[in-house]
């Protein structure tokens, strides 16, 4: 499955999408499943996130990396949900078997965290919209010199 780079246009901000093939390779260390679904979830998400900045207005092609944080957050905080809920709160210690904490939840706080971090900082809850400044628009500014020279058309 190829996914095309997508670029938003709009506003004179243009956000280009990562390549979630890059980042999320098809299996993960020892995990025969493949990591398609991890992508496609990946990709649905920059669009919800694009599109929710793109209305209130803060969507600017700085904020991508951001916004890619944002996002890789995410799908972690997912797959840490469907691990532990799969293997359970508590597991056996692969060595000696003694109980301990499964360490997909561990994983997953700190997903929590890393994408509540990245929403206070893009102003995505609506509680912290008020605070992020829209993103300036840069306008054609008429010089001299573009009347003096005639387009080539």
């Amino acid at each position: 499955m190829e996914m095309a780079l997508t670029t938003f246009p709009g506003s004179g901000a243009e956000v280009e999408e990562p390549d979630w093939e890059l980042m999320i390779p098809d299996q993960t260390r020892g995990e025969p499943e493949s990591n398609a679904s991890w992508r496609e979830r990946a990709h649905r998400e920059w669009l919800r996130i694009t599109m929710a900045l793109r209305d209130a207005g803060t969507l600017a092609p700085e904020n991508r990396h951001q916004i890619q944080r944002l996002v890789v957050a995410y799908v972690r905080y997912d797959r840490a949900v469907a691990k532990s809920f799969d293997m359970g709160p508590v597991i056996p210690s692969p060595k000696t078997g003694t109980p301990m904490i499964n360490l997909w939840q561990v994983e997953m706080r700190q997903a929590d965290a890393d994408a509540t971090t990245a929403e206070m900082e893009l102003g995505v809850p609506p509680r912290r919209r008020g605070t992020v400044t829209k993103a300036k628009r840069a306008e054609k500014v008429q010089r001299a010199s573009d009347r003096y020279l005639r387009p080539l058309s």
